[in-house]
Parts: structure tokens; C-alpha cells; sequence
């Protein structure tokens, strides 16, 4: 780590020498609206790095080459000015324009006139990702770019989110673009780690969790308000140059730089928020029915043979119950006495409860249905486990700059504390110096360094016993949550501290290590007892840098040495309580180092040849090499000896402690380049060329050549001088990117086996474990064969377009059409078991993309008096297929047995995959005996959760010093499988499973007069009636009549009693019937943004402590949401950043709504 201070400290002396240019043009730029000085304008030599900026004053000195050269003045929110030089002063009065972006980022760091590019890329400005009260850098950029989609995973501080440009393009790949800061390439993993299994580093990460928590996304650790500007290139043909890492698009972000103030040679600017967070969306349940089944309560402290059934919420009616207080077994010579527990926090103390029981007739002749359970009270689980979250943001930065340098420093901090009542936080501190100096007319130097420390607790979440929604949605209304550990202390006498109680272990008998069926009786984790006592921590620590330096011998000429470099050390630990559920029951202890470094060192030559006086060929060759390493050190330890210790790693039998480690290193070394033509300032033509040379391919086939070209034609001076259309461009490119395997995947290597990743177990234990000591701690062969064979994945891309603006450029239209074909995608394909595998990864399968893009920009009003509005408009339409797959029928993606996401021939990746209905030929249902459907034998494609099309529509409102910015955006056509609705309806907390109907005596089954027994026209999905299954306890009085939870329903052979048993031991839920009942149209649409700031110049405020303005600004973040999917937030699924597959909701934490105050302040 020397080196990084080292350079640091390098940066900051070099950048402090000033530079000198001689004068030979000079003179003043002024606003033609008021003849007001412009300082900050950029003044070039056209077709050269050789610049300045003007003061304060609007003044500017500049060398030219020879008189007649062309001067370049822009200025953001200008309109871009071009002068020759003379042999006097040269003023210059510049005039608002409302297109921007003339000036872009190209894929390797440099400036392009964005008129003379012949593929699609979009700038999204720093403004528009700042003040939004959304703290991570990927979600800000949703809704503000064709072609691109975020998707997160949860609302919690920190989570990480997926970035996708047109389409995936791999299976089993990183599926993420290549992010380039300041020309050099950096991380974005959202990396889970090696203790939970093992995972390829090269990926993005597994289910985006690592310890049933979802992981952060490096990108994330940049702070918005350093950033000047995101381009999104999106054609393969533009992101070629990057050849190897840019199969998915390249996101290219520059960071802000200095620049002296409006009075004087330097700015102070300080950014402070507040900003307080709710939950955005709440799963709908149901509050009118008690723990237990067949309308009757069931006490949830005892497992046993009905230890399932206490688990459910399909009891008795809460409404009907008398009210008073719950009368306890609190008899210790009650047969049914199971001791007591007595709450740490509260003091109360909670018995057993009888249970209810609508069969048994009591002595007045009537039944109890509810036990001892009397009380009416009911709990709302949103508001015992959440609560409003708060973020405070501060920063503040210095810069100064002029004609021969300058120097940005800023230092930031976040502190986020999360929705979820406790442990759920997050903490970002960074300090960042970008400079730059002219040494003299021919070196230049520039830099930056900057430090990043993260601090985050994680909430459990998913298909996780230790979940906050797994534990807390399937909680029943009536039970409190909120005493939620104590002590228990057993009928012999014993006493055990520290337990949890939950609704399925409702007097912590079942922390008892004596009781039977210790481990499947505690069910899962009541939610407040896992926040408190099974905390997820983080802490990341990341420098990143680089150092540029520029030499300009000739005006035709420069050669640019640029090096960076990324690392970061991420430190985790989870820790799970001795009285956790499940598997992580008797404790856990994992902790885990990772260590993850980049170094990329570019050489770049760039010449410019005048051919004629209306041709120019730029051209530009370069060099390449960039080395990455990954480093893990782990180690999971289970089955505290001390259950009060403290978390360490030597709290276990030696038999009970895991360690494992990994190292990885992918190296690369390249050689490109780029041809240009200028030809009469109308027709440009680019042609690039790659070769990558990857260590992760084989000896003998180690390089990759990519090649591209695109062409763009301006067309609009053949139309002729008319006052419509200002500009037009026709606009055609195509490219080949590619994607190398993960590394070493051309062998077949040794891992520390476990039965949930290489099948050791027999279905009931774990079967022979080579790593355990008996064998020497061995490691295991894989079952998936390495192959020495492999090609990289290469994407071949074409797309065509046009730009075009109307009415002097006050409305933008740009339209794309793109297709493209990857080939040799890298899965796995089933191999004869008598080779020893079970699968080798091969080049097996094709995908390919198509689609179109639009892109909108208009200033719809602009009045004299200062009223604007502006508007931006994206929209984007692609469709995916995979053409081609050999040796499997389809590749599971992520998900579980039953609902997946798939890659499935001749479908879109991430079909969602699971049983379906039995139909017949007319789509019917095939109906059993009882008159209910049938569950199909075998599994299919049961929903699409790529849309069939997503937009975002951006209004800015301008008048005086008040600005409003609203951000409208939407996807349309999307499925998603809802696995936690299926899993609510067979513990019976869901919602729609509240419906009651009264049946005729007839329909339910009765008792005549004569004491016979009359069976019901009415079955369940059993076949009994209401009477025989619920029992006499229910019959509503003489008449006969029976309310029963459910409804009646004819599937095609006549009325149904559709009601518990469906659900239980039917297949109406998601545990016991098919996936396809619970895929939903989750379309949405939402107000994603919305700010409104007022600006204070400094004549109002009367230079107020040497301020030059003050801004306050409000913003609500994810202000409305329009869904008709009955679940999480749609725009999350479990997967987040992590896995190809998408579309699943299993029990993942919350999105949040934030509102947020604002204020900054230029001195």
C-alpha cells in the first residue's frame, strides 16, 4: 500500500507548479444577453489538448499556432463559439443554447464532438444524480438513459444494484458494463464471498448476498457530487477499443475539476442534506385470523406431530374471541405445563396456551374454539420492525484553477441509517484531489487520488430462516413480536438465558437442546431478535488513482502515459446467535478478508494529418496492459462452546472451524487503435482495431482481435437554409467486444467440498466429507470439468441511426435501431458419467439482442422574462433470444427447485421456469375427482420477466432562481414469479386468503334430528365438507349454517369450497402446488424523482460571508409508485446485483421512499 501514498503525495507537489504560455491572442468573452463576463469558458485550439479557461473578467490569453487558426469557445448551457485567429484582440459574446452535450467523453477518456460520432451514446450531467435523496451512485442513473436498466436489490443502506446495457449478453457471465473513471477501468463487484460456498471473483456476484445479506456494488462508492458527467456507450462499435472487458458497454465517468470562482481565483462549495426514509411498499396480509388451523387456535410452543400446523395462521377468528386477557397453563402439574419464559426487556412472563377445539363439546354444551386464547389485540408487523430512517451528507470542496492549472479537493461523508429498527446502517467517507498543470507549451501533467471508507451493517433477508421478511411476514396478527428474548425455564427446573421467542416458539421451550425437534421447532428467527443479535458488518477501505502526463512536441502530435490503479480491502463478518434457527442453530461465526487490486497502464499516440484542406485523419495508437488480482482469506466456525462469548473465530471444536482461502490473477496485455476521417467537415469515418492477449485463454490461443467501424454523415446543409430543421446526422456503426473466460476455468481444480455445492450428501446428512480431519483435511475434484480448449464469448453488433434538431436546436430527436449476435457462450453441458464429471464448461450456446432506442431533448418554453422548461425523453424496446444451446435443454440461472429463471432455448434469458397447471387442448384445466385442477408433471416457461419496453420522461422547470425538476419512468410487460405470495398462502398470512362464506346446512354437512349424519354438497380439495372438517364448534346456531374462511369456486366441473386445504394440502400455494399461480404482471410505473430548489444569487444575499449563492433544495426519491403486482417493489428482485437470473420475489427486504432537505453554499 506504500505506493498509494506515495503517488498521493507525488499528485499534490507536482500540481502546485504553475505553467506558461506566451501570448499571441487575447481578449474578453461576455453573456450577449447582458454583456455580463463569462469566466470558466474553455478556450482551445481547434483540434489540439492546448487550452486555458477565462478569469474572473471573462479574460483569456492564448497561444496560436499561426494566424487563421481556429479558436474553439464553449461553455455548458452556450453555445459552442468558433473564431480564427487575428492579429488583434478577439472578443467574443457567447448566447444561450438549449443543446447540450456537444462535447462527450469517447470510451478511452478523451473529448469528441458527440455531431462527428457514429454511434449511440448518452451524457447523463452530474446535476441530474445529485440532490435526489438516493445515496447510491448506480440507482441514480435509472431513468435517465436509453438502452439501460438498473434493478436493485433491496432498499437497504448500501445494497448493491445491476447495471444493464441493451440486453445480457452471456449466460453465465458478468452481464454488467465495463466502468471507466477518468480513462481508467475500475470495480463494480458485488462480490459474496468464498465462505458461503465459493464464487468466480470475476463475477458480480451470487444472488447478490453474501450470509443471506445483500452485498454492496463497488460503484457505489463513489460520491455523486464528485462527478462532473456519466456517458453511457452503448454500441459495441464505440466500446470496441476496450475489446475484451466491453461486451456489455462501457460506463465512462469524469469527475469534476478545478476552476476558479465568479470574484475570485478559487471556489469553496459545501453540499449538506438531511434527509429521512420510509418504507416505499408493504406486502399486503391479512389481520382477522388467529394462529392455528381449521378455524381454531394452536398454541405455537410445542413441535411434535403438529409442530407444522402451529406455524400457520389459518385459526380462529380474532373478532369472535372475548377480549379479556389470555389465560396461561401456568400449573406445573397441568399435563399440558411446559414451563415458562420470562422477558428480559419487559419482565413479562408467558406460559403455554391452551389450544382451541371446535370438536369437543363442554359441559354447557357449546365448543372453544379459541383455547385460552382471548385477547382481540393484533400487531402490525410494519410498524414493530420498522421505523423512519435518516441520512446526513455532507461535503464540501476547494477548487481553484486558471490557464496553466488546476486542483480540486474534496471530503465527503454519508451516514445512513436504514429503515429496519436496528443494525441496518451505512457509513461513507471519501476524500478526493483531482490537478492539473501546464509544465510548459509541450507537458502537461494531471492526476487524482482518492481514498473511500465504507461501514455497513447488513439485515438478514431472502430464502433465509434468519430473514426479516421469512420470519416476519409469515408471523401470525395476534402474536407480539415485541418481546423477543429472555430466559425460559423448564418444568425440571432448568434454566436457559438468552433465548429468542417467536410465534413458532412462543415460551423458548425450544431452546431447550433436550427438547425434541430442537432445530425444526424454532421455525425461523423472530425478526427483532435476529437485528439485535445477528449482525452482518462491513468494512471496506479503497484508494484509487491515477497519473497522466501529456506531451505535445508538434501541433499534430501527442503522446499521453497514463497509469491507475483500484484496490480495496472488504472485511465481513456474520455472526449468528447460539439460539438462531436453523442450520445456523448452536451459533455461527463467519468472517471473511477479501482483497481485490487493479493496475491498468495505458501508452497513447494521437496525430492529427491534414490530407487537404477539407480532409483530416486523426489517428491514434495504443498500448495496454492491466493486471487484476483477487485475494480471499476466510472462516466459518459453528457451535459455540461459550454461548456468551463474544464473536471469535476459536469459540468451537477444532472439527467445527472451516477456513478457506483463494487467489486469482487475470492479466491482459494490448495493442489498438483508431483511424478517422474528417472529410469536409460532413462525413466522418472511424475504424478500430484491439488485439487483447488474456492470460485466462490458452498458451496457444491467447489473443483476440476486435475489430469496428461506424460512420456518420451530416446531411442537413444539403436541405437547404429553412427554419425547421437545425441539424441532421445519419449515423451507422458495427463491432466485435468479447468477454474471456473466468480464470482458470481452462482446468479442472481442487475445492473444499460441502454437500450443498458438490452433492456429497446422501439427502439425509452430509455423506463422506474429504475435508474433514479423518481424511487429512483434503480438498475434492470438482464435477465440473475445466476445458483447455475455450474460446472468449465474442458479441458482434451493428446499429444504425440518426440525430437530428429542430427549430435552432431547441428540440433533439435521436433514434437507434441495433442488433447483435454473441457466440461461444461459455455453460456448462452434461458429460457421460463414466468420464468422472457430471459437467464440463464448453462454447456451447448463442444469444442475440435486437431493438430500438429514442432519445428526446426539447426546451418546449423559454420567455423573455426567464421562464424555461426543458424536457428529456428516453425509450427503449429490445428482445433477447438465446438461438442456440448444445448439451442441455436449458441453464438454471438463480432462483430455487421450484420457481427459477432459466436460460432456455429459443426463448429471452431469464424465462421464469416451474410447474404449471395440467390443460387440455382447449388450455382447460384438467380437473381431479373432487372437481379441483391438476398439477402438471413436468415443469415449464411460466412467465417473461424482461420488458417489453421501458421509458423515463425528465422535466425541468426553470423561473428565476426556483427550479423544478420531476423524472417519470416505467417498465411495461414484465413478469415476475411472487414466491412469497405462494409462501404466505400456505401459512395463510397473504391477503387475498381473507375471504369468508357462509354455506346452507346443506352445503356444509349437518346433524338431522334423529342424531344422523347428513354429508355436504360442498368438498373441499380433500373431499370433506365444512361440517367434517371444521367441526360442530363452527355451526352458526339451529339453522346450520357455517362461516368458513374461503370462497366457492367452479374450475369447469361445478362448485368447489375453496379454502384451507387448498392451500395446505392442495396446490393453491407455493410450497405445494405449481409456480405459474404466482407469476404476475408486475408493470409499473413511477414518479422516480422529484426536486424543487431555489438558488439565492449574490446580490440577494448581500455577500453574506463572502458567499457567492445559496441553493436550498427538497426531493422525494421513489415519490409514487403505480403497480398492479401484489408484492415488493417490482423494480427489486432477489437476485439484485448478483446472478443472470431476475424476476424473483422470495422474502427480499424493502425498497424506501426518501425525502430530502438540502442546502449548498458558494463562497
Amino acid at each position: 500500500m506504500r505506493y498509494n501514498y506515495y503517488f498521493s503525495f507525488i499528485v499534490a507537489m507536482l500540481f502546485s507548479f504553475g505553467a506558461w504560455a506566451q501570448v499571441t491572442v487575447k481578449g474578453t468573452v461576455t453573456s450577449k444577453e447582458d454583456n455580463s463576463p463569462l469566466p470558466g469558458v474553455t478556450v482551445v485550439l481547434k483540434n489540439t489538448t492546448r487550452g486555458t479557461v477565462t478569469d474572473i473578467n471573462g479574460k483569456y490569453e492564448i497561444q496560436a499556432d499561426s494566424l487563421g487558426q481556429e479558436i474553439v469557445f464553449s461553455f455548458i448551457g452556450m453555445k459552442t463559439v468558433v473564431m480564427r485567429a487575428g492579429s488583434g484582440p478577439l472578443n467574443i459574446q457567447m448566447e444561450q443554447g438549449v443543446q447540450l452535450n456537444e462535447v462527450v467523453v469517447t470510451a478511452l477518456g478523451f473529448e469528441a464532438n458527440k455531431d462527428e460520432l457514429g454511434s449511440a451514446q448518452t451524457t447523463i450531467e452530474g446535476g441530474l444524480i445529485q440532490e435526489t435523496g438516493e445515496a447510491r451512485l448506480i440507482n441514480n442513473l435509472a431513468g435517465k438513459s436509453a438502452g439501460v436498466n438498473i434493478t436493485q436489490a433491496t432498499g437497504d443502506p448500501g445494497a448493491g444494484s445491476k447495471i444493464q446495457i441493451r440486453g445480457a449478453s452471456s449466460i453465465t457471465g458478468d452481464n454488467q458494463p465495463l466502468i471507466v473513471l477518468d480513462g481508467i477501468p475500475i470495480f463494480n463487484d458485488s462480490y459474496y464471498g468464498e465462505a458461503y460456498g465459493g464464487q468466480q471473483t470475476t463475477s458480480s456476484g451470487s444472488l447478490g448476498s453474501g450470509g443471506g445479506v445483500t452485498q454492496q456494488s463497488r460503484l457505489n462508492d463513489l460520491n455523486p457530487n464528485d462527478i462532473e458527467n456519466v456517458e453511457v456507450i452503448r454500441g459495441a462499435s464505440a466500446a470496441a477499443i476496450w475489446g475484451s472487458r466491453a461486451m456489455n458497454g462501457v460506463i465512462m465517468i469524469t469527475t469534476k475539476q478545478g476552476k476558479q470562482g465568479a470574484t475570485k481565483n478559487f471556489s469553496v462549495n459545501v453540499n449538506s442534506a438531511v434527509a429521512f426514509e420510509q418504507l416505499n411498499r408493504k406486502v399486503p396480509l391479512q389481520d382477522r385470523w388467529g394462529q392455528g388451523v381449521s378455524m381454531s387456535y394452536l398454541d405455537g410452543s410445542i413441535a411434535g406431530p403438529t409442530g407444522g400446523l402451529r406455524s400457520l395462521s389459518w385459526g380462529d377468528k380474532i373478532s369472535d374471541r372475548s377480549g379479556g386477557p389470555d389465560e396461561f397453563i401456568s400449573d406445573p402439574n397441568d399435563a399440558n405445563y411446559g414451563g415458562y419464559y420470562v422477558d428480559r426487556h419487559s419482565g413479562n412472563t408467558y406460559y403455554r396456551i391452551a389450544d382451541g377445539d371446535a370438536f369437543t363439546e363442554l359441559s354447557d354444551g357449546t365448543y372453544n374454539v379459541h383455547g385460552g386464547k382471548n385477547s382481540r389485540e393484533t400487531y402490525d408487523l410494519y410498524d414493530q420492525i420498522f421505523k423512519t430512517g435518516f441520512t446526513f451528507d455532507n461535503s464540501i470542496s476547494i477548487s481553484s484553477g486558471g490557464p496553466n492549472g488546476s486542483v480540486l479537493f474534496s471530503i465527503a461523508d454519508l451516514n445512513q441509517d436504514g429503515i429496519v429498527l436496528k443494525n441496518s446502517n451505512y457509513r461513507r467517507t471519501s476524500a478526493m484531489i483531482n490537478a492539473s498543470t501546464r509544465l510548459n507549451d509541450q507537458w502537461k501533467m494531471s492526476g487524482s487520488a482518492r481514498y473511500v471508507s465504507t461501514r455497513s451493517n447488513r439485515i438478514q433477508m431472502g430464502s433465509n430462516l434468519n430473514g426479516l421478511y421469512l420470519g416476519g411476514l409469515r408471523n401470525p396478527a395476534d402474536f407480539n413480536m415485541e418481546d423477543y428474548e429472555g430466559t425460559y425455564f423448564d418444568p425440571g427446573g432448568a434454566i436457559f438465558d438468552g433465548v429468542q421467542r417467536s410465534y413458532r416458539n412462543s415460551i423458548g421451550a425450544l431452546s431447550d437442546p433436550n427438547a425434541s425437534q430442537r432445530q425444526s421447532g424454532y421455525g425461523y428467527d423472530n425478526p427483532l431478535f435476529m437485528m439485535r443479535n445477528s449482525p452482518s458488518e462491513n468494512v471496506v477501505n479503497r484508494t484509487l488513482g491515477k497519473l497522466q502526463l501529456e506531451y505535445e512536441p508538434l501541433a499534430w502530435l501527442n503522446l499521453t502515459a497514463r497509469g491507475g490503479w483500484d484496490h480495496y480491502d472488504d472485511v465481513r463478518s456474520d455472526f449468528y446467535h447460539h439460539y438462531s434457527s436453523g442450520s445456523n442453530s448452536q451459533g455461527r461465526y463467519v468472517t471473511e478478508n477479501i482483497t481485490s487490486t487493479q493496475l491498468n497502464f495505458d501508452l497513447i499516440a494521437r496525430m492529427t494529418f491534414d490530407l487537404t484542406d477539407d480532409i483530416r485523419m486523426p489517428v491514434l495508437l495504443g498500448a495496454n496492459i492491466n493486471d487484476r488480482t483477487f485475494n480471499t482469506d476466510a472462516s466459518d466456525v459453528r457451535g459455540f462452546t461459550n454461548r456468551l462469548s463474544p464473536p471469535q473465530s476459536i469459540n468451537s471444536s477444532p472439527s467445527q472451524r472451516f477456513p478457506n482461502n483463494s487467489a486469482e490473477r487475470i492479466f491482459s496485455n494490448s495493442f489498438y487503435g483508431t483511424v478517422s476521417l474528417n472529410m469536409f467537415q460532413q462525413l466522418f469515418v472511424n475504424v478500430s482495431g484491439r488485439l487483447d492477449r488474456y492470460s485466462t485463454l490458452p498458451v496457444a490461443n491467447n489473443t483476440v482481435f476486435y475489430p469496428s467501424i461506424d460512420a456518420a454523415w451530416q446531411f442537413h446543409e444539403y436541405l437547404g437554409n429553412q427554419n425547421i430543421l437545425s441539424f441532421a446526422k445519419l449515423r451507422a456503426g458495427i463491432g466485435q467486444v468479447g468477454r474471456d473466460p473466468s480464470a482458470y476455468s481452462l482446468r479442472t481444480y481442487f475445492i473444499q467440498p460441502t454437500a450443498a455445492i458438490e452433492g456429497y450428501g446422501e439427502g439425509w446428512g452430509p455423506g463422506v466429507d474429504p475435508s474433514s480431519d479423518i481424511y487429512g483435511g483434503g480438498n475434492a475434484q470438482s464435477n465440473v470439468a475445466g476445458n483447455p480448449d475455450l474460446r472468449p464469448e465474442i458479441k458482434t453488433e451493428w446499429e444504425v441511426g440518426t440525430d437530428l434538431r429542430f427549430f435552432e436546436d431547441r428540440l433533439t430527436l435521436g433514434f437507434t435501431y441495433y442488433q447483435n449476435t454473441t457466440k461461444d457462450l461459455i455453460i456448462q453441458v452434461d458429460v457421460a458419467p463414466s468420464t468422472g464429471f457430471a459437467q464440463q464448461l464448453s462454447n456451447a450456446a448463442e444469444i442475440e439482442n435486437k431493438g430500438f432506442e429514442i432519445e428526446l431533448g426539447a426546451r418546449a418554453i423559454q420567455t423573455q422574462k426567464g421562464f424555461t422548461w426543458d424536457i428529456f425523453g428516453n425509450y427503449t424496446q429490445n428482445r433477447n433470444k438465446v438461438t442456440e444451446m448444445s448439451g442441455v435443454n436449458s441453464v438454471f440461472l438463480a432462483g430455487f427447485a421450484g420457481g427459477s429463471s432459466r436460460a432456455v432455448l429459443g426463448e429471452q434469458l431469464g424465462v421464469l421456469w416451474g410447474g404449471t397447471w395440467k390443460r387440455n387442448e382447449n388450455g382447460s384445466f384438467v380437473l381431479d375427482e373432487n372437481g379441483f385442477p391438476e398439477q402438471a408433471d413436468a415443469e415449464g416457461v411460466i412467465g417473461d420477466p424482461n420488458p417489453d419496453f421501458r421509458f423515463g420522461i425528465g422535466n425541468t422547470f426553470a423561473y428565476k432562481g426556483f427550479e423544478l425538476y420531476i423524472l417519470f419512468d416505467a417498465a411495461v410487460g414484465i413478469d415476475m414469479w411472487n414466491g412469497t405470495k405462494g409462501a404466505l398462502a400456505y401459512f395463510g398470512t397473504a391477503e387475498y386468503t381473507d375471504k369468508t362464506v357462509t354455506l346452507t346446512r346443506e352445503q356444509a354437512g349437518y346433524v338431522d334430528a334423529g342424531g344422523n349424519y347428513v354429508e355436504g354438497t360442498l368438498k373441499n380439495f380433500e373431499g370433506a365438507d365444512a361440517y367434517s372438517y371444521y367441526g360442530p364448534g363452527h355451526v352458526n346456531g339451529p339453522e346450520g349454517s357455517m362461516t368458513v374462511r374461503g370462497e366457492i369456486k367452479d374450475y369447469g366441473a361445478g362448485d368447489v369450497l375453496v379454502d384451507e386445504a387448498w392451500y395446505i394440502s392442495g396446490p393453491g400455494s407455493g410450497f405445494t402446488g405449481p409456480e405459474e399461480q404466482f407469476v404476475e404482471d408486475a408493470s409499473w410505473y413511477r414518479i422516480r424523482d422529484v426536486r424543487l430548489s431555489y438558488t439565492f444569487t449574490k446580490s440577494q444575499i448581500k455577500n453574506v460571508l463572502g458567499l457567492e449563492s445559496i441553493k436550498l433544495n427538497f426531493s422525494v426519491n421513489n415519490a409514487w409508485l403505480w403497480t398492479e403486482y401484489e408484492g415488493n417493489d417490482p423494480d427489486q428482485t432477489l437476485t439484485g446485483a448478483g446472478l443472470n437470473g431476475f424476476g424473483l420475489d422470495y422474502f427480499q427486504n424493502p425498497s424506501v421512499r426518501t425525502y430530502r432537505f438540502g442546502v449548498n453554499l458558494v463562497f
